[in-house]
């Protein structure tokens, strides 16, 4: 077991990971930027230094912010276990919304994220009992699970039989505020400040009953559910870049009222999960990571959405909505 140096901080001497380690974590300098970009302002992280301590390397390395840093078997076994996943099939790290987050697209092992503290060993079974969050199995190829915001200091990732170490340092304050930042830049637009309001809110945690509630409201409701999984069948089938279908096309599959019908089951479901709002990428991401959506509900709800189509229901559906919408 390597035996971890926790006062010693990464530097460009640690270099590139080598064969054995990940080829997508890299040394940065002192300053936390990545070695090989350019200096300035505009590459300043806004928070602290992350680093791991890969399998066999015997020092930290940092994680650039510009790009994943894989947990494969490489960083966490130097590749003697075959049964962990290769990019992108593995856990990760990454840089976005000025944060550092731990996600996973493991489709075999749940990830264990525990605080490295004293008396806590690396010891994968200590760190399952340690752990403050896991992380589930994906659902499926090109599918994570919901991701975990890092907070500063000492942690320990536990995949499979292997213990990572990882640190993320204090992020430093940087003295020019907002202005500094922008530059010569416009002032944010409306849109942007929304956006950045939007990804705020979206920032509160499940509740730890959301899961069994939406599954017992889908087991009491089964046209929500078959209708959430034709709203998400890119989703479900694993699409590039996948997109929701439209609620209009939903609402005729499945004889609804509209398209608010469908409107008002995200709503549903979102006040099951967050008690709140404003989370409509999450939901997705939720309902897939908890195996509340499946294939086999998505081929069900192709099933009743070609009878409804074949029986004629959707076409009289389709023409009631578009007359409704004359109306208006």
């Amino acid at each position: 077991m390597d035996l971890v140096n926790r006062n010693r901080t990464g530097s460009a001497a640690d270099g590139m990971l080598g064969a054995a380690g990940a080829a997508d974590a890299a040394a940065a300098g002192p300053d936390g930027r990545h070695a090989d970009g350019p200096a300035g302002p505009a590459r300043e992280v806004a928070a602290g230094r992350l680093l791991i301590w890969p399998r066999g390397r015997g020092a930290w390395v940092n994680c650039p912010a510009d790009e994943i840093t894989w947990l494969d078997r490489g960083v966490l076994s130097g590749n003697r276990d075959l049964s962990l996943h290769r990019p992108p099939r593995c856990a990760g790290l990454r840089y976005v919304h000025r944060r550092w987050e731990l996600f996973s697209r493991d489709t075999t092992h749940e990830v264990y994220l525990a605080p490295h503290e004293d008396e806590i060993p690396l010891d994968h079974q200590a760190v399952q009992v340690a752990a403050r969050h896991v992380l589930p199995v994906a659902p499926a190829r090109h599918y994570e699970t919901l991701p975990v915001v890092l907070e500063e200091g000492d942690w320990l990732v536990g995949v499979g039989m292997w213990v990572l170490p990882l640190r993320l340092e204090a992020s430093a304050r940087p003295t020019g505020g907002a202005s500094a930042e922008h530059g010569s830049e416009q002032p944010p637009t409306q849109e942007e400040s929304a956006r950045a309001g939007g990804t705020a809110a979206r920032r509160s945690p499940p509740r730890p009953e959301a899961a069994a509630d939406v599954r017992a409201y889908f087991d009491r409701h089964s046209t929500a559910r078959v209708a959430m999984a034709f709203l998400y069948q890119e989703y479900i089938l694993g699409r590039p870049a996948p997109q929701p279908v439209p609620m209009a096309e939903v609402a005729v599959a499945f004889d609804l009222s509209g398209e608010g019908a469908v409107s008002d089951y995200k709503k549903l479901l979102q006040d099951f999960i967050w008690k709140e709002r404003g989370h409509p990428r999450e939901l997705a991401e939720f309902l897939l990571a908890n195996g509340l959506l499946t294939r086999a509900d998505l081929e069900l709800a192709r099933k009743i959405a070609m009878a409804n189509e074949r029986s004629g229901k959707s076409e009289m559906t389709r023409r009631r909505l578009q007359h409704l919408k004359k109306k208006k």
